[in-house]
């Protein structure tokens, strides 16, 4: 065959292999996004349309929704045939990783939070008579690692959505592109999936105003996502360590910065930025450690 011949069917697969992975993509943005809001917004007017999620029915409609994620991967990989589920199970099963993946989720971001809470003038509203200041400092770090893997355990974000974002979605986008562009694609998709909940519900984007809160929460969840996608790639596609990690992120995000926990002269939307430096803090680390570190970690 001509070499020009072996070019353009060369070239004519690639772009197929392209479509595929863009119709891939779609169906999954459209059906996650259509379940999980199709839940959470029934489950709002049945529950009479409350202004906070607190209300038990809203809790449970958000709880229900957040499985979507992982039951939409998990229903187009097994439409894309049995290996492809068979590796979609997988994810979840390989608990022996490699303890680089682990490191990475379990320990950056605890430290960043801690350290910046420190450096930044939090300190804890200690009650008299109630636990000692250092507690809120261990809950952090390193408590904050064990009540990561009870929320990972018990909450339906990390079991719900982990089978999704980097189960389903990251691996497809991998072949296609760079770490980084799959990464804030993923982080993109990620954050608006939460536009409902956080457009309903101030007190989930911590009282301040949606057009503060979207835009910073977008930036924030690209940082997340990246260190999401560094975890999953050291640990060769498994989601164990995700889940780990996504089960820290819920159960730290509710303490970090948070006016109900510490003392401080900064003001609430302030907070919210402090919680966005320190995720790109662990990002850009990890970022430099890669571009440091080429040859050995590309294997991974």
């Amino acid at each position: 065959m001509p070499a020009s011949c072996q070019s353009f069917a060369a070239e004519a697969s690639r772009r197929r292999a392209m479509q595929t992975t863009r119709s891939a993509v779609l169906a999954y943005v459209v059906l996650t996004y259509g379940l999980s809001w199709s839940i959470w917004l029934g489950g709002w007017l049945l529950a009479g349309q409350p202004d906070g999620i607190s209300d038990p029915w809203m809790m449970a409609a958000v709880y229900a929704g957040s499985f979507a994620p992982g039951v939409v991967g998990g229903f187009l990989s097994a439409l894309e045939g049995r290996h492809s589920f068979g590796a979609w199970l997988g994810g979840f099963a390989r608990l022996r990783c490699g303890w680089r993946a682990y490191a990475v989720a379990l320990l950056p971001l605890p430290i960043a939070i801690a350290g910046l809470t420190w450096l930044l003038g939090y300190t804890p509203q200690a009650e008299q008579g109630g636990p000692p200041a250092i507690l809120f400092y261990l809950t952090l770090f390193p408590v904050s690692i064990f009540n990561g893997a009870a929320t990972a355990i018990m909450g339906a974000g990390p079991l719900g959505e982990e089978g999704g974002w980097r189960g389903f979605l990251l691996p497809r986008l991998l072949d296609r592109m760079s770490e980084l562009r799959a990464a804030t694609l993923i982080g993109v998709i990620w954050a608006l999936w939460h536009l409902p909940v956080m457009s309903l519900f101030v007190d989930w984007r911590d009282g301040t105003s949606l057009a503060f809160y979207l835009p910073t929460y977008i930036i924030g969840v690209i940082a997340l996502s990246y260190i999401f996608t560094v975890t999953w790639r050291l640990g060769r596609g498994s989601l164990i360590p995700c889940i780990w990690l996504h089960g820290l992120v819920n159960a730290i995000g509710g303490l970090a910065f948070n006016h109900r926990a510490w003392n401080s002269a900064w003001s609430q939307e302030a907070s919210v930025w402090h919680s966005l430096i320190a995720f790109w803090i662990v990002a850009l680390g990890l970022w430099a450690a890669r571009r440091s570190d080429q040859i050995r970690l590309s294997a991974l």
